[in-house]
């Protein structure tokens, strides 16, 4: 019996690896951390929540330009060279198995999907986000920064620990009025249940990392037996929840009368944009001529709200720490909003707020030394010759943009802060692919134009007001860093001095 068991096993590796033969020859010719059979590498990356981040920064910031690492059977191979990540995120466009670890919550939306059905909401979603879309809600982007302002008004100056949850409660009510045309038309939104999808969104990215450095939760029966993995799925079907209700009050409004009302009310909010523009609206049209499934539609409505409003939440977070930390920097910020907007009372207009260059460079800059989305997984299901390297199907491709961001051999003295990067003559001299922090190619990230825009706004109308002040950080260096699948800074304090014209 112990024979034939024995016989078993030998056969089932020889068979394994004759499958991966040619994974395993080209993966051979490219250098890498020590690894063992069944575990791959993954041991090494075995880590605590405080400094996981941190020891995958190190691990890779060591072997650059390529290197690879195993993950159990999974081959990971990471390269930082801008002609190679060209040459990935234009050729492949599938995503990395890993993104299966999301479970259920987004796994039928454009973060996840497979070429071919991500291809067809693409194109079913694009339109959602054209210029005219965009610009029509400019005014609400300055509404809503304008509350931002109030807010830290009524703080009085006081301290600002975080400052991340009340900016994302306020860019995710932004959210709905692109999303919906429901919420697009009226003044309320369902505060409490935006409070509530933040915690679970927040508990759903805590728990998905904590599996991945735990190492041993990636195997599927293991994970399906532990206490997290039935928190996981609880989180996942209230953010789901919340999602559906507000989908089912988009639905209430396409009877005709209450179209008809709504759309009296809509004009000082949406101006003359179609109904049928809109995101939720156009996908439940798609729904009616069976072009998309109900939980297609709730999956894509689930991350567009954690897209639209987290990624925008930490980016104006993180750009007004970088200006609290440099005064100089904020104080020609401050001047050119001075400039091109001198009265506090009139709202910037989108003309104005387009001629904030200096302004965009610097959020730029914050964007190059600090990715909110820090990687970028894909899956090759072809050989990908890169230079000397074969980067053989069947393998996933990890692209660090914050090292990539950071490559001194494309960024001069990479570790400082100087939004002049970004002069048009200076961004001449890089490839285009030195700098990605909304991805590369046709399968980049479709909220780019709207996150910019809502950041700009947010940014001159705070900014306009106040002077920003950082407790305890002189450097950028001294942030210390959550990675929640985007990253996070733990010790951002920050503190709002009224200004006076």
């Amino acid at each position: 019996m112990i024979s034939w068991i024995f016989l078993t096993c030998v056969i089932f590796i020889i068979s394994f690896l004759w499958k991966k033969r040619w994974l395993l020859y080209h993966a051979w010719k490219i250098p890498g951390p020590f690894s063992v059979p069944l575990l791959g590498s993954a041991f090494l990356l075995s880590a605590t929540k405080n400094n996981f981040f941190d020891l995958i920064y190190r691990t890779l910031d060591s072997c650059r330009p390529v290197t690879k690492f195993w993950a159990g059977s999974q081959l990971y191979i990471v390269t930082t060279r801008p002609t190679h990540v060209e040459k990935i995120l234009t050729s492949c466009l599938g995503k990395s198995p890993f993104y299966d670890n999301l479970g259920s919550v987004i796994k039928d939306s454009l973060l996840t999907l497979k070429v071919s059905l991500w291809k067809e909401h693409r194109k079913m979603i694009n339109p959602s986000f054209n210029s005219k879309i965009l610009n029509s809600f400019h005014d609400v982007f300055v509404k809503y920064s304008k509350e931002m302002v109030k807010f830290l008004n009524d703080a009085d100056g006081s301290e600002q620990a975080n400052l991340v949850s009340v900016i994302w409660e306020k860019t995710l009510d932004i959210s709905l009025r692109p999303t919906t045309w429901y919420y697009s038309c009226h003044e309320a939104s369902p505060c409490s249940c935006l409070t509530l999808f933040i915690n679970v969104d927040f508990r759903i990215e805590e728990i998905f990392i904590e599996r991945f450095h735990k190492f041993w939760l990636l195997i599927d029966f293991v994970w399906k037996l532990s206490s997290l993995h039935k928190e996981y799925q609880a989180a996942c079907q209230t953010s789901h929840g919340i999602a559906e209700d507000i989908i089912a009050e988009e639905h209430k409004s396409c009877g005709t009368e209450t179209r008809n009302t709504l759309l009296s009310e809509s004009i000082q909010f949406s101006g003359d944009i179609i109904r049928n523009e809109l995101f939720l609206p156009r996908l439940n049209t798609l729904n009616h001529s069976n072009q998309i499934t109900r939980k297609e539609i709730l999956e894509e409505t689930s991350l567009m709200f954690v897209a639209s409003s987290e990624t925008t939440a930490l980016t104006v977070n993180m750009v007004l720490t970088i200006l609290g930390i440099y005064p100089d920097i904020q104080e020609k910020v401050f001047q050119e909003l001075v400039s091109v907007l001198p009265t506090i009372e009139k709202d910037p207009t989108l003309k104005e707020i387009s001629r904030l260059d200096y302004l965009d460079r610097v959020i730029k800059e914050t964007l190059r030394l600090v990715p909110i989305v820090p990687f970028i997984l894909r899956f090759t299901d072809e050989d990908i010759k890169c230079d000397s390297y074969v980067f053989p199907a069947g393998s996933n491709i990890l692209v660090p943009i914050i090292l990539l961001h950071r490559d001194p051999d494309v960024w001069p003295e990479p570790e400082k802060f100087n939004p002049d990067r970004f002069l048009p003559d200076e961004v001449a001299k890089r490839h285009r692919c030195s700098y990605i922090p909304f991805s590369f190619g046709s399968r980049n990230c479709i909220g780019l134009r709207y996150g910019m825009m809502l950041v700009k706004v947010m940014l001159a109308t705070i900014l306009r007001s106040f002077k920003v002040q950082t407790v305890d950080l002189k450097s950028w260096k001294d942030i210390e860093w959550e990675y929640l699948i985007m990253l996070k800074p733990k010790n951002s304090r920050l503190l709002f001095e009224k200004r006076t014209f």
